[in-house]
């Protein structure tokens, strides 16, 4: 086996070994034919158009849509499931920042907590804005089966964040810190999920009119429940906030929401792809929600704060491994694959 041959099997160990078992030779002749006479004098790798489609294919492999292996294919409908989800959170977020900033301009409200004053704080709070619309307009393509539409609108929204923070950070370093990374981490990790799962082999994406509505209904419940709630949390006292407000942020609500929808799932055996996807859903959370910013804070709230901040980490790690678990068993297992990279003689 010639040094060539090696370096090009070891890119193809990207495949699942089921893929590989069928189509390696093929492949590793197809590649060496092409490569022509040559020694291994020459330390020739695999040219980087060749890694990336060996990369592509591995994403839709493993990604399974049509035609896939049931683990694959229920690996691709919970990634799928994931990044509607996540795009889902994303706009439903950015209706209940909208929301804010239409009181901050004085445009709803009597007496707003906070009122936009400097062309600066306009020009940021109006960026903001047209952000969250991009967010509302990539779900609504996604669920209208646009997907092509979503997924660049998907891209500029994330490119948006990264521009806008990075500019914060530069004008004011201090806020560079854990949550801010894992606020990057959580708004980029569905728009891959997104870019990866509705490849070329998924399968058509079944258009929803009212869906594309959901996330704003979900931020007038949330709107609703913030008008109630609220004012009742906000005249406890201090040491009662900090075990309750991590419940009470937008955050808190999605972290109960996936428990009930977690827990449920697990005791109705549901499908093993939305156990997936909620197993998935769980990872951002749990970033968004260890309290590294708290740790040496001083205070009983800030204290209370961090360590029900801490709880809903460690819970939904639980329920992830659970998720999976659940969803691996459901599955048929892989059986092994004999022969695989045995190599070509020389």
């Amino acid at each position: 086996m010639s040094l060539l041959e090696q370096r090009y099997r070891f890119v193809l160990r990207m495949l699942p070994a089921s893929y590989r078992a069928e189509r390696e030779e093929e492949m590793v002749d197809a590649f060496l034919d092409a490569a022509g006479d040559v020694r291994d004098e020459d330390n020739l790798r695999p040219g980087l158009p060749e890694v990336a489609s060996v990369a592509g294919l591995a994403v839709r492999t493993r990604i399974g849509g049509l035609g896939a292996p049931p683990r694959a294919r229920a690996t691709g409908d919970a990634v799928r499931l994931f990044a509607l989800l996540g795009l889902g959170h994303h706009a439903a977020l950015a209706w209940d920042s909208l929301a804010a900033r239409l009181a901050a301009f004085g445009l709803v409200g009597s007496e707003p907590d906070y009122v936009y004053s400097g062309a600066g704080q306009w020009v940021w709070a109006l960026l903001s804005v047209a952000q969250g619309l991009v967010w509302a307009a990539a779900f609504a393509m996604l669920a209208l089966a646009r997907v092509r539409p979503a997924k660049v609108l998907a891209v500029t929204g994330l490119a948006a964040s990264v521009l806008m923070y990075a500019v914060l950070g530069m004008m004011t370093p201090e806020t560079l810190d854990w949550s801010l990374l894992a606020f990057l981490f959580a708004t980029a990790l569905p728009v891959v999920a997104l870019l990866t799962a509705y490849h070329a082999d998924a399968p058509p994406v079944r258009p929803s009119v009212p869906l594309t509505a959901a996330p704003l209904g979900v931020a007038v419940l949330y709107q609703a429940l913030a008008l109630t709630v609220g004012p009742r949390v906000a005249d406890s006292p201090v040491e009662t906030m900090g075990w309750l407000a991590p419940w009470l942020d937008p955050q808190g609500v999605a972290i109960a929401a996936l428990l009930v929808a977690g827990m449920v799932c697990l005791t109705r055996r549901a499908h093993p792809s939305l156990l997936l996807a909620l197993a998935i859903a769980a990872v951002p959370m749990i970033v968004l929600r260890a309290p590294f910013d708290y740790l040496g804070a001083q205070g009983a709230w800030v204290q209370a704060m961090a360590l029900t901040m801490f709880a809903q980490a460690a819970v939904l790690a639980v329920l992830a491994v659970a998720l999976t678990v659940a969803a691996m068993r459901a599955l048929p297992r892989v059986e092994g694959v004999p022969g695989v990279g045995q190599g070509r003689s020389a």
